[in-house]
């Protein structure tokens, strides 16, 4: 019985992480997983938060799924867990960063475009339907002042 537990496997999980380009830092969970490729073991299957972050690109955050295989799920994973093997379960994860644009005049002119979609969807949505009545709601004395914008108008 002892030769048996001494000669069982175990599983090993794995989460790959690549990026185009490559050389992100990589962040899991708030922790710093190396830059891209890089691997990372883990515990448990399920979501995990992901932020990378290269000069001259745009920060990439969002998550990963780290899904179990089917010889890993319960009941199956009992089997896997004795089996006088190494094991390993990998799951790949890749992200395509994006350039960061530095062409100020094309910023100030998106941010216009957005501020006059944005003024025309509230002017929309402030106009009543016929037959409809609205009340205007009046701002509580202790609320925040809205502070000015700083992108001029054409």
């Amino acid at each position: 019985m002892a030769m048996l537990i001494a000669t069982t496997g175990c599983v090993r999980r794995v989460i790959d992480i690549t990026s185009d380009p490559a050389g992100a830092r990589v962040w899991v969970n708030d922790r710093d997983a190396g830059r891209t490729p890089c691997s990372i073991e883990f515990t448990h299957y399920g979501r995990y938060d992901v932020r990378l972050r290269r000069e001259g690109f745009e920060p990439v955050a969002g998550w990963g799924d780290a899904n179990e295989p089917f010889w890993d799920f319960v009941g199956c994973d009992l089997i896997s867990e004795v089996v006088p093997a190494q094991l390993t379960s990998r799951v790949k994860w890749h992200f395509t960063m994006i350039p960061t644009d530095m062409d100020d005049a094309a910023l100030v002119q998106r941010a216009r475009s957005m501020r006059t979609d944005l003024d025309q969807r509230t002017a929309e949505m402030s106009e009543p339907t016929q037959g409809e009545v609205r009340e205007l709601d009046e701002a509580p004395r202790d609320a925040i002042p809205v502070a000015p914008t700083v992108i001029p108008k054409a």
